[in-house]
């Protein structure tokens, strides 16, 4: 008769090889998953910072007399006075990440150009050491009117 009390070498390696095959298949599914689970961090970080950057910019616009180069400035942009970011873009610094903002008259599809209405665009990028890590993470765009008092 057969001891049935434990398992034989033979059993314990092919388990082993079995083991190990399963496992060299599926490692590599982990480690892109977790490379996709912070590359998705970084996108919804990004465009959170991008999304409160305009948001502040908004409230700022809101108020009388003001411009888009004194909204910056009083943001800690950049702004090259004769540009007001509309030739080059402006940019801060703050943290972790890199803001850049673009204005630009608005192009109304309908009717054309507006000289009211500005378009702003922001991009967030994660400050880091490789530049082709680094690239821009979030860019989001609003249509502002500077310094009018708005009514609903």
């Amino acid at each position: 008769m057969r001891n049935k009390k434990g398992l034989t070498l033979v059993e314990v390696v092919v388990a082993m090889g079995l083991f190990g095959v399963i496992m060299v298949t599926l490692f590599p599914a982990f480690l892109i998953t977790n490379l996709m689970n912070i590359t998705s961090r970084e996108f919804t970080d990004a465009n959170f910072e991008a999304q409160s950057e305009l948001e502040e910019i908004y409230d700022l616009s809101k108020s009388l007399g003001v411009t888009a180069a004194s909204v910056l400035d009083g943001m800690g942009y950049n702004t090259p006075p004769s540009t007001v970011c509309t030739t080059s873009p402006c940019e801060r610094l703050s943290g972790v990440y890199r803001y850049v903002v673009t204005f630009g008259p608005y192009n109304d599809p309908v009717t054309g150009p507006s000289t009211t209405l500005t378009n702003v665009i922001i991009s967030v990028s994660k400050i880091v050491d490789n530049p082709q890590i680094g690239e821009d993470r979030a860019q989001l765009q609003i249509v502002l009117r500077f310094g009018e008092s708005f009514t609903p």
